[in-house]
């Protein structure tokens, strides 16, 4: 068992050491005190709870009717409009954001906080806090969520933040003095619940199980008092305990309680400024009516219990405070006995009574009696003369008609239920006049307007989680240690915390200056809270506006479809987006988005465009010589004809062929010449596009971007 000596505040004397019985008597009398502020308020809440659960009609008359025999129909509309209110607010996530305040801040270490709160918020399931929570304001008017530190395993000396929801907002009492809504200036509070007495006893074997006390649990608590039978009352008590103490600001501008300036000298001590100060301590007690079993400070600058609120009103003092239900209840009573009149009215007319003659039912009664109950093939009568003429059988009167003025009635009920709630058919899902998508959708809003209040409200309490989270981060994750962090799309990562540089930085007295994601000091980071759809919502949103671009614009897919196929969430899309990342022209990616090598100066650009034009017209001069060639061969090859041709008429035409021989010799010497000059024309240029080409590297070589390029030997 615990110690039993605790801090408690004292009427005279704030801070002194007293006995079990002050702080006992402490938790008492501000639970009583509780009790009287919130009288009234749990009273209509609980009477709300039970009447959104069904219980509509008074019981007096539903009694009456039972007894009666008639229908007491219940048609509860009200779950569909509070379920309008708290699935709006679960389809438009709220998100905590960490900013550096100043200089002091980093925004890497501000990264790793964010990542880390959203972790905790996913780890220990905060959304099912949050929707519990504005579930019951929707509903009662107020609803609560907790903070909680635990060890990450039994066999870990690690700890971790985790959210805890609050399934019966009646257990929860608060310091009434409170008034802000987001419950940051309360001073204490109460967490109840209700235990058999051998689970107290197995975990604290010295409960006292007798009640000296007849303190009232409060309304809706189950046990009346701290004692029931088997079972008893537990309590835990938070509350903020406050020490005087002074304050001292150092030379680099930081500031130090004066227990930790305990080795400073004296004399450079009197020349620090201070201020008179209190240090603030939140302390947990578990307490029953008579005894404390447990108690430990714990790691937050405020009381870890978080209201979210719906409608208040203060009225002399006086807080009221209510949800949707409140003032939807007289119209939800007028409808259900609208629909009960006119459902017990067309429910009696099968028995509508038959009109016969006198003396026609005689001998038959008991077929006649059961008419109204029972399904006869036929019905006996006996026919019956009156005045000498043959009456007509039995005949049932005609059935009336339908109740309309009931039905009218039911359905102005109906509206009313809208009204009161502010929420109508279009919020609902039903259909209108409306045409156009922009005119269904503000109507959708109304009802998201008019009760926006619920959501904004969770934000606010957000906020000041998030406050409360970062004032536990230096002391709960104090140590070198991995932590788990999640992205906004969900993605799962890990960070070092508290991590030493791997060249530290050491200051006169050999210390590490320089540590890596240092998040002991989160004084210099602040907090802001959005909402909006989910990253899926938005993501799906994101790609279907940019489906109708492109068929608006089909060319956006050449140049942006690496984009537009990443935000699709199928097999295979990020594959896809970087190979079409490959097809977009290089002026349209940004520096971290090329894979290729570094963009070619304007200078090497110019002459390269140089050297493809030389090269292009020295091709074409190689083909002019080819073909000049080619036709020099041709002349060549028809002179060797003709002086073969001379050679078999050696005879007849020595004088010709003498001269086709000087001339076929003179065409061969003339080619020879010309092949030679050409070829001496093409070297000439291939030596000047290759000085050319020489530059050119010499400049690249210079060049970083092209060195880089170069020391990537996949890249193009």
């Amino acid at each position: 068992m615990a110690d039993t000596q605790v801090t408690a505040v004292d009427d005279d004397a704030p801070g002194l050491v007293t006995s079990d019985e002050k702080l006992l008597k402490e938790v008492r009398e501000r639970l009583q005190m509780c009790i009287d502020a919130e009288k009234d308020n749990r009273t209509d809440a609980l009477d709300d709870l039970r009447f959104g659960a069904g219980q509509q009609w008074p019981e007096a008359m539903r009694r009456m009717r039972e007894v009666e025999a008639r229908p007491c129909l219940t048609i509860n509309k009200l779950p569909a409009f509070i379920h309008q209110v708290t699935n709006d607010q679960r389809q438009n996530r709220s998100s905590i954001k960490i900013h550096p305040v100043d200089d002091s801040g980093d925004e890497d270490t501000a990264d790793i906080i964010q990542g880390l709160i959203r972790h905790i918020e996913y780890n220990s399931n905060a959304d099912v806090a949050y929707d519990t929570a504005v579930n019951s304001a929707a509903a009662i008017g107020f609803g609560y969520y907790r903070l909680v530190t635990e060890y990450e395993s039994d066999d870990s000396f690690d700890q971790e933040i985790k959210f805890k929801r609050i399934r019966n907002p009646f257990t929860v009492y608060i310091d009434p003095a409170s008034t802000e809504p987001d419950g940051s200036d309360m001073r204490f509070a109460f967490i109840t619940e209700e235990l058999l007495t051998s689970e107290v006893k197995a975990d604290y074997p010295d409960v006292q199980t007798s009640s000296d006390t007849a303190l009232l649990a409060g309304t809706n608590d189950v046990t009346p008092t701290w004692m029931n039978g088997d079972k008893m009352r537990v309590a835990e008590y938070m509350r903020i305990e406050e020490k005087p103490a002074k304050l001292y600001r150092l030379p680099d501008g930081t500031s130090k309680w004066e227990e930790d300036l305990a080795g400073i000298d004296p004399a450079a001590k009197a020349l620090l400024k201070s201020r008179d100060s209190k240090k603030r301590e939140v302390w947990w007690y578990k307490v029953t009516g008579t005894q404390i079993l447990d108690k430990k400070r714990l790691n937050f600058n405020w009381v870890p219990v978080f209201p979210v609120y719906g409608d208040e009103i203060d009225i002399d003092g006086k807080v009221i405070r209510s949800g949707l239900i409140r003032h939807a209840k007289d119209p939800q009573r007028m409808y259900n006995f609208h629909m009960t009149s006119a459902t017990e009215e067309v429910a009696l007319r099968p028995k509508t009574p038959y009109i016969g003659a006198e003396g026609q039912f005689d001998g038959y009664e008991d077929e006649w009696n059961q008419a109204n109950n029972r399904s006869f093939s036929y019905l006996t009568y006996k026919p019956t003369t009156v005045d000498g003429v043959m009456a007509p059988p039995p005949a049932r009167q005609h059935m009336a008609d339908v109740p309309v003025g009931a039905l009218q009635l039911a359905m102005h009920a109906s509206d009313n239920i809208k009204a009161t709630t502010g929420i109508f058919d279009a919020s609902l899902g039903a259909q209108g006049n409306e045409t156009s998508g922009r005119a269904i959708t503000a109507r959708q809003r109304e009802g998201d307007v008019g009760n926006f209040h619920y959501s904004d409200n969770l934000h606010r309490t957000q906020r000041h989680t998030a406050r409360v989270i970062m004032s536990a981060i230096p002391f709960v994750y104090d140590t070198e240690r991995i932590v788990r962090l999640m992205g906004e799309d969900g993605k799962v990562s890990s960070a070092p915390i508290n991590q030493p540089a791997e060249a530290p930085e050491m200051d006169e007295t050999g210390n590490v200056k320089a540590i890596l994601n240092n998040i002991q000091d989160v004084s210099c980071y602040d907090v802001t809270v959005t909402s909006g759809p989910s990253y899926t919502t938005l993501r799906q949103e994101s790609v279907e506006a940019a489906m109708q671009l492109v068929q608006s614009y089909p060319p956006l897919m050449q140049i942006a479809g690496d984009k537009i196929v990443a935000m699709m969430d199928w097999h295979g899309a990020e594959e896809i987006s970087e190979r079409l990342k490959k097809t977009v022209p290089p002026q349209l990616l940004d520096g971290e988005d090329k894979d290729g090598p570094p963009p070619i100066p304007p200078q090497a650009q110019a002459q390269m465009q140089q050297m493809q034009a030389a090269i292009a017209q020295l091709s074409h001069a190689l083909e002019q010589a080819h073909q000049e060639h080619m036709q020099l061969e041709q002349q060549h090859k028809a002179g060797l004809e003709k002086q073969a041709m001379a050679g078999n008429a050696q005879i007849q035409k020595q004088a010709v062929h003498s001269d086709a021989t000087l001339q076929a010799a003179q065409i061969h010497q003339n080619t020879a010449v010309e092949v030679a000059k050409i070829n001496a024309d093409a070297s000439r240029d291939v030596a000047e596009i290759g000085g050319l080409i020489q530059q050119l590297l010499v400049h690249m070589q210079a060049d970083p971007r092209f060195q880089k390029a170069a020391d990537e030997p996949d890249s193009e």
